[in-house]
């Protein structure tokens, strides 16, 4: 993906089991990008988003993803949008918290990303209305 996520300097510490749920699920998220292909990672999404009990809400996403950039701080590996976006959604649905995860791309300049919405608006993701990103994929 070519949006480079910045992690702010100074991230609160989230409770204890939302920063394991992160560091978890972002390893697994990068394992699953790296090491599969699309189809199945997208199927463990769709799959993930079956065990979820109710729809969540914008702070509770801001939450998730509050947690997953306290773990990206830590994280060796590469972490693009991708990964991010994969991490907190699972992190999200292993809470019980339904979030889509989309894909998607915008034009001039040609650009792909990867984020989740919650309440039909994306969450944690700089708002641009001049040039909004078109969803590929939504799980």
């Amino acid at each position: 993906m070519s949006i480079p996520m910045a992690v702010p300097a100074e991230v609160p510490r989230p409770p204890l089991v939302d920063r394991l749920t992160s560091i978890t699920t972002l390893a697994l998220a990068t394992a699953l990008v790296q090491a599969a292909p699309l189809r199945t990672t997208v199927a463990v999404a769709r799959l993930a988003k079956r065990i979820t009990r109710r729809a969540s809400t914008a702070a509770e996403a801001e939450n998730t993803i509050a947690a997953r950039d306290w773990a990206a701080r830590f994280f060796p590996g590469r972490a693009a949008c991708l990964e991010m976006s994969l991490a907190a959604y699972l992190a999200a649905c292993l809470r019980g918290r339904a979030v889509d995860w989309c894909i998607g791309c915008r034009f001039d300049p040609c650009e792909s990303h990867a984020w989740i919405e919650a309440d039909a608006r994306p969450v944690g993701e700089p708002t641009t209305p001049d040039r909004p990103f078109h969803v590929t994929l939504r799980v």
